[in-house]
């Protein structure tokens, strides 16, 4: 079952992982939902930036589930993932949602 884990875990941290290089790397900030570019360039590659962290978490994340199918030394895998994700996708939705309404003066 371990394999089986590891192989499915693998193309999910994968394409995590593209995505993070594509976005942060090529510029390809149209792939991040949501985004109609009206941002300046640095608030743009700043966007980027917090976009591929966000899913370099969630493949780490992921990575710990492959851990405990080998080792079984995670305690409550499923439970820690999901508070990893939801805490990286908070922030990110906190940082650009809420803190960029706030008047600056």
């Amino acid at each position: 079952m371990a394999l089986a884990s590891t192989l499915l875990s693998a193309v999910s941290i994968a394409v995590c992982l593209l995505l993070a290089w594509a976005i942060a790397r090529r510029g390809a900030v149209g792939l991040v939902a949501g985004y109609d570019g009206d941002l300046p360039p640095e608030r743009e590659a700043e966007l980027a930036r917090d976009a591929a962290r966000v899913l370099v978490v969630a493949a780490a994340a992921t990575g710990l589930l492959v851990v405990d199918a080998w080792t079984g030394a995670v305690p409550r895998p499923g439970l820690s993932v999901t508070l990893l994700i939801v805490a990286a996708v908070a922030w990110f939705l906190w940082k650009w949602n809420v803190r960029a309404e706030r008047p600056t003066g």
